[in-house]
């Protein structure tokens, strides 16, 4: 939620895309928006409750995994379907403070002991015992399943990560000794005291409970003196992401993610946000008050994946090679699985659409969904109602945030479910123009920014000059409070991102670490904007990409709430009564701004009727909004938040219409207004993904190393049928887990027969390989739905050469 106020490159993160295709709209059926009237999000801490309530017909579907030795008994069950989302890891988070006492040692502010700790947890006892086989082992933040995991393959296996506790307490041993530790019979000492580590494991996941159990085990083992403290998220977040560091209230921390909440094909923020400090999601947050984990190299290497600072496809893959190599060998964020997840649901209920990033959570299948009940409501359980603030600057970073916001708000664009295509939605591209990425465009002089220091919107010249420019036609709506959306709404947008992302100076009151931290870096490439329409505008950005699609995206400004809502939050924050983030909260002593909590809202509906009472128009509005335009949204939003009970106003399919904390209920009912721009039934050709399936492979189990050509060929069907609208690639790993040979197969077209490739290895491909057992891999992947088909085998050398 925090990335919708940023410009998009910045904000593409965990969030919820929007899309727009040429999909049929029901011209019988007038209705805007959804199928369903309600959707109920009830919470269930019980999986085993919320499973037994959907069986009984309470719950229609429970957005959450259900526990993994009920899965055989519910495939069963033809009441319920289950869909498996495999897009969510489990990990390690750790801290890498030095101690403030030199009487003592952190062991993980040393990175070869961090990277130990590869060696030290059982990755496949966790996929087998723990999950039951609901997942694979996993050593970057990119699975099996990630359309960026071809690109960086070869990097990931040339680790070769495999238990080996001995080798783990060599690395330590090795690095503790040196640092000026003892091991006193089998336990680490230093200056006299143990070494101590405290674990923070996750207790309301029973998965990662026990996988916490397992490290603190294998911890004690190495010789360490561990300490296991037990939380919930409520306890954690504040502890893991909003303290400083070198408080040590934690040093080992059981994380998970629930994977992307968008299926994204060139993800460009993945490796920053789970390696680069500058991302803010790292110990110590940016924030100045602390104590900060530091990495230049992984800085500048994720900004350039991030923001498009490549000349070509293979340069931007190699970034990200040796962002991901980087990561790996720091080892402050440890990955563990890639969790297969299942999810069930009623099978009355029609229409869930299974985002291969976001599962049925996602925004398409609440839109999607139809169910047989009467009163048109749709019961989710969720695990957890509320785990951490709303806000559209620096909060809602929880999954069960995400998962109800990204109705309520849309974004300008989406992202094909299946493919991880970006496409409009809340935006026509009237043109995508680019001269990257080493020429340039010229910039209209009148085009504009903001000033921090002036505070004004000044034209950028006669000599500025961009990359690229994107032309789009904006579908605006109203907001749920009845105020129509317009460019004001989306200047102040763009005011925020270059208000909030610059440090003027002593007594900038408008810096939050977090945010800050990731504002600033995009800021350079914003060249300029310029309203040709109320609803048609330019944007120049100084990026490049090798698909276009990724262009429009990264020059989209939208915004994800009415100005006025930003305006009222930032005078109560740089009043010093409430924080963007959690780390400034904390630091401060204030609260986490969150528009949901009643209390919160109230706060900012006296602070707008404050600004009516003032007349207030913005700085950044001066001349484009006038006095009684201004007044009369804030009315409209006074009378949203008394109504109501909360700020969260948004543009989406669906309004916030009530939180109730007590009963753990949130309740959001589709806008009907004729606004909107989407009908009933308009996402409803995303219902069933056209997979690829590996028929036959024929491929021989000895070769002869360096001799003649070996010929694997293979049948493939996308969607029950042969096809050549595959990609099929294969890699080749020798005894030492290196990738030597890879490639595109080729269809054999010969025979005129779809469906059928051949991968040709020439005597320049089987000389590479080694000597024993080769491992060749093969991914089959629809065009139109990336999930691959994944085939292993072995090729042995069959020591010909040395026979006679």
């Amino acid at each position: 939620m925090r990335t919708m106020l940023l410009w998009s490159i910045a904000v593409i993160g965990l969030l919820l895309f929007g899309v727009f295709l040429n999909i049929g709209v029901y011209a019988q059926s007038p209705k805007k928006s959804a199928y369903v009237d309600t959707v109920r999000f009830i919470q269930y801490l019980d999986d085993n409750v919320a499973l037994q309530e959907i069986k009984s017909g309470n719950l229609d579907t429970y957005f959450f995994r259900i526990p993994l030795e009920t899965v055989s008994d519910v495939k069963a069950d033809p009441n319920l379907k289950v869909y498996d989302r495999i897009a969510g890891s489990f990990g390690l988070l750790l801290n890498p403070a030095p101690s403030k006492d030199d009487n003592s040692i952190n062991p993980f502010q040393f990175r070869q002991v961090r990277f130990a700790m590869n060696y030290l947890v059982d990755r496949e006892f966790v996929v087998d015992e723990i999950l039951r086989g609901y997942g694979t082992p996993l050593a970057a933040p990119f699975g099996v399943y990630s359309p960026e995991y071809l690109n960086v393959l070869d990097t990931i296996e040339s680790f070769g990560f495999r238990y080996n506790p001995q080798f783990a307490q060599k690395l330590i041993s090795d690095t503790l000794t040196k640092a000026g530790a003892t091991n006193q019979g089998g336990k680490w000492f230093f200056k006299g005291s143990p070494i101590k580590v405290k674990i923070l494991i996750r207790s309301d996941d029973p998965q990662r409970l026990s996988m916490g159990e397992l490290v603190a085990s294998e911890l004690q083992s190495a010789g360490f003196n561990v300490q296991t403290d037990f939380g919930d998220l409520n306890k954690a977040n504040p502890i893991v992401y909003g303290s400083n560091p070198q408080d040590f209230l934690w040093q080992v921390y059981t994380e998970a993610f629930a994977g992307t909440s968008a299926f994204v094909k060139y993800n460009p923020i993945v490796a920053s946000q789970m390696y680069a400090p500058y991302y803010g999601n790292m110990p110590g947050a940016q924030n100045p008050a602390f104590w900060n984990y530091r990495n230049e190299t992984l800085d500048k290497l994720t900004q350039r994946i991030e923001f498009f600072n490549f000349t070509s496809e293979g340069q931007r893959n190699e970034l990200l090679r040796n962002a991901t190599r980087d990561g790996i060998d720091e080892s402050v964020r440890i990955f563990i699985t890639q969790n297969t997840e299942p999810f069930v649901a009623s099978s009355t209920i029609k229409g869930l659409i299974n985002d291969f990033g976001a599962g049925i959570t996602s925004k398409l299948s609440l839109m999607n969904a139809r169910t047989p009940k009467s009163s048109n409501t749709l019961d989710i359980g969720v695990k957890q109602i509320y785990q951490g603030a709303w806000n559209n600057v620096a909060g809602c970073k929880d999954a069960y945030c995400t998962q109800i916001y990204s109705a309520i708000s849309d974004s300008a664009t989406f992202r094909n479910p299946y493919t991880g295509e970006v496409i409009p939605m809340r935006e026509h591209w009237i043109d995508v123009s680019t001269k990257g990425p080493t020429g340039k465009l010229k910039v209209p002089p009148d085009a504009q920014i903001w000033d921090p220091y002036s505070q004004h919107w000044k034209s950028v010249g006669q000599n500025a000059s961009s990359m690229s420019e994107v032309t789009y036609k904006i579908l605006y709506s109203n907001w749920h409070n009845g105020i129509s959306m317009d460019k004001s709404d989306l200047l102040y947008t763009q005011y925020f991102l270059f208000q909030w992302g610059t440090n003027t100076g002593k007594g900038d009151l408008t810096i939050d670490p977090e945010f800050t931290s990731q504002a600033q870096a995009a800021l350079p490439l914003i060249k300029g904007l310029r309203f040709i329409a109320n609803d048609e505008m330019e944007s120049y950005i100084n990026m490049w990409h090798y698909d276009k699609k990724e262009i429009a995206d990264a020059a989209t400004i939208w915004p994800a709430e009415p100005w006025e809502i930003t305006a009222a939050t930032e005078r109560l924050v740089t009043s010093g009564k409430l924080a963007y983030s959690s780390g400034e909260a904390t630091a401060k002593n204030v609260d986490w701004l969150s528009l949901l909590i009643p209390a919160h809202a109230e706060m900012i509906k006296e602070e707008l009727q404050k600004m009516k009472d003032e007349g207030y128009v913005p700085a950044a509005l001066k001349g484009i909004v006038s006095v009684d335009n201004a007044t009369k949204r804030y009315d409209a939003s006074i009378n949203w938040i008394t109504n109501h009970k909360n700020a969260v106003i948004g543009n989406g399919p669906f309004y916030l219409d009530s939180y109730n904390p007590a009963g753990g209920i949130i309740i959001i009912k589709a806008f009907r207004d004729p606004s909107y721009p989407f009908s009933q039934g308009y996402w409803s050709s995303f219902e069933n993904p056209k997979l690829a399936t590996l028929q036959s492979i024929n491929a021989p189990q000895f070769i002869s190393i360096g001799q003649q050509p070996v010929v694997v060929s293979l049948t493939v069907n996308v969607g029950g049928k042969p096809s050549n609208d595959t990609i099929v690639n294969y890699f080749i790993s020798n005894k030492d887990d290196k990738v030597v040979v890879q490639g595109v197969a080729k269809p054999a077209s010969a025979d005129n027969k779809l469906g059928t490739y051949n991968i040709i290895l020439r005597e320049n491909d089987t000389s590479k390989l080694s000597v024993g057992p080769n491992t060749l891999k093969i991914f089959a992947n629809s065009k139109e739905a990336f999930k691959p088909d994944i085939y292993s085998t072995v090729l042995i050398e069959n020591f010909s050469r040395f026979k006679g």
